[in-house]
């Protein structure tokens, strides 16, 4: 027999399971001080002015005055970053990145997400308003740029007249000076002139202006476009209504591009026309269906589409087609135009930093989870080298068996034989906790535990238990085959002979002189002997077959 002993680690494991909990403890701090190295965003900022362009769609007399564009001067802004949120002061007003820009009656925001270098944010007023407005904020930020962009749409009833529109801000922000930073193109003052000259708060440095002046002139004077997005890359409309969409052509720095979009229908069911501004109207009779409207700019083009439905299936279509209550999607259509570009396409506008962050995860955890398997493999390996054979043998182990005999009565010749039953097994009485015995429920012999079918009539065997306390049924016995049956049965059915008390069987029955049997039966199934009186075997019930002794 062999046994495994174990051993503690031997110094070489233990500096090997050490070297790889160090090789995971450098990992980790190396990408928690690669994800810690991101710069802060406070600072001071300039800010170019807002530009806001309103759409208008269906806008009668009783809508009121039309809606036009205010926006919100330029200038310089600190802004003060707090956890992943960010504070804006200057230019026009105060603003935080955890709202809407809009601040329009009844309008309350209904989500936030927010990032170390993205947020959003969805405004709308309640469901029972009758003035029904829907505003969406988007913010992205590198380390030195960020951009603000917010799209909202109108729609109300006005004495049975439909009002809608639909309005577009962007700005951008550059940064001059960031928090514990020195000044951006400043030039550290001599030590003489810092010593004598008296401090000053008011006055802004020419550096910090000459920032300023050149972020303001950037956007006022953009480069060539680089990118086109239009808004929203989805809508549905009712057959006989009319929307405007939103495009923007933009250049690398974010500043808008005075390039105008060609729109045209391309493909689809709907029966749809598009102005040269992006308005799209479903005629009365159009079909229900999508069409697709290509907007292009310099060669590179985007495709939003237009899904028309009936008034009936519409408040349906909206939930359907995962759409807000104005019919439109929040994703932005994508198409970059500058040279360097790859290609154009269809794409969504999201926050980048939260996928940084999911890899960065993925990115650990997969190295967590490398270096702890390698290590359980090197641990495995050492415990195998650890094992030995002992020599110490062991004991056998003692099962105790449970002797039995099986003895055959052997009766008179068979022109006199007995008419007693005799035993087939007996058990070694000196043996501890033996299992009951078993009883035939007719002829009520009793028989060792393990027997199955009485060897005189074939009858199942029981537990003594089963019939112990029942009054002993009386029994007939065929006189040609011997066997027992139930008194309430008259004729042997196998004989047809009529059946005979047991009692007056066994006391009109002859005994006489034993003479050696010469011959014996034997079970076909388990070769198990028995004497000529016996029928069938005890151990399976099998009827016996008469063969010589």
């Amino acid at each position: 027999m062999r046994s495994v002993v174990s051993r503690p680690l031997s110094p070489r494991a233990m500096a090997q399971a050490f070297a790889l909990l160090t090789v995971l403890g450098l990992l980790t701090c190396h990408f928690h001080q690669a994800w810690a190295q991101r710069k802060t965003l406070s600072g001071t900022w300039s800010a170019t002015a807002m530009t806001e362009r309103f759409n208008v769609g269906e806008w009668g007399p009783k809508c009121g005055p039309r809606p036009g564009g205010q926006g919100a001067p330029g200038g310089t802004v600190t802004i003060t970053q707090q956890g992943n949120e960010l504070d804006i002061r200057g230019a026009g007003r105060s603003y935080s990145t955890t709202n809407c820009w809009e601040q329009a009656p009844g309008l309350q925001r209904v989500s936030h997400s927010a990032s170390a270098r993205g947020w959003s944010n969805r405004c709308a007023t309640a469901a029972n308003d009758p003035r029904q407005a829907t505003v969406v904020t988007t913010i992205s930020a590198t380390d030195d740029a960020i951009h603000f962009d917010e799209t909202g749409s109108y729609q109300f009833m006005l004495e049975g007249q439909a009002c809608t529109a639909s309005v577009r801000r962007t700005r951008s922000f550059r940064l001059i000076q960031r928090q514990g930073e020195a000044a951006v193109g400043a030039t550290p003052p001599a030590a003489s002139s810092v010593a004598s000259a008296p401090p000053t708060t008011s006055a802004t440095p020419p550096a910090v202006a000459k920032t300023v002046d050149d972020g303001i002139k950037n956007c006022a004077s953009p480069g060539e476009p680089a990118r086109l997005e239009v808004r929203p890359a989805r809508k549905l409309l009712r057959a006989g209504d009319s929307f405007s969409f939103s495009a923007r052509v933009v250049d690398e720095q974010g500043c808008p591009a005075s390039v105008v979009p060609t729109w045209r229908v391309v493909q689809g069911t709907a029966k749809l026309s598009v102005s040269s501004t992006g308005k799209v109207t479903a005629e009365e009779n159009s079909p229900e269906g999508t069409a697709d409207i290509q907007v292009s700019v310099g060669g590179k083009s985007v495709r939003v589409s237009v899904e028309v439905a009936s008034r009936e299936r519409y408040e349906s279509l909206l939930e359907i087609r995962g759409l807000n209550e104005l019919g439109e999607t929040d994703e932005v259509a994508t198409a970059m135009i500058a040279t360097t570009s790859l290609g154009s396409g269809t794409a969504v506008a999201e926050d980048t930093a939260k996928k940084r962050k999911t890899i960065f995860a993925v990115v650990v955890g997969g190295g967590a989870l490398l270096v702890v398997l390698v290590g359980l493999f090197f641990l495995r390996r050492g415990t195998r080298n650890r094992r030995v054979e002992s020599d110490e043998p062991m004991a056998p182990r003692v099962v105790p068996k449970v002797p039995l005999s099986e003895r055959m009565v052997v009766g008179a010749p068979p022109e006199a034989r007995s008419r007693q039953r005799h035993e087939v097994f007996e058990v070694d009485r000196a043996v501890q906790d033996k299992p009951p015995p078993v009883v035939c429920p007719l002829c009520k012999q009793e028989y060792p535990a393990g027997s199955l079918f009485c060897p005189n009539d074939g009858t199942r065997l029981v537990k003594v238990a089963a019939i112990s306390g029942a009054p002993k049924a009386a029994t007939g016995i065929c006189p040609t085959c011997e066997r027992a049956f139930p008194l309430e049965q008259k004729n042997c059915p196998q004989h047809q002979q009529p059946l005979i008390p047991a009692p007056l069987f066994n006391a009109s029955s002859l005994k006489r002189a034993g003479v050696e049997v010469k011959q014996g039966k034997v079970c076909p199934t388990c070769g198990s002997r028995y004497g000529v009186e016996a029928t069938f075997c005890g151990k399976d019930g099998t009827a016996l077959m008469l063969v010589n002794s």
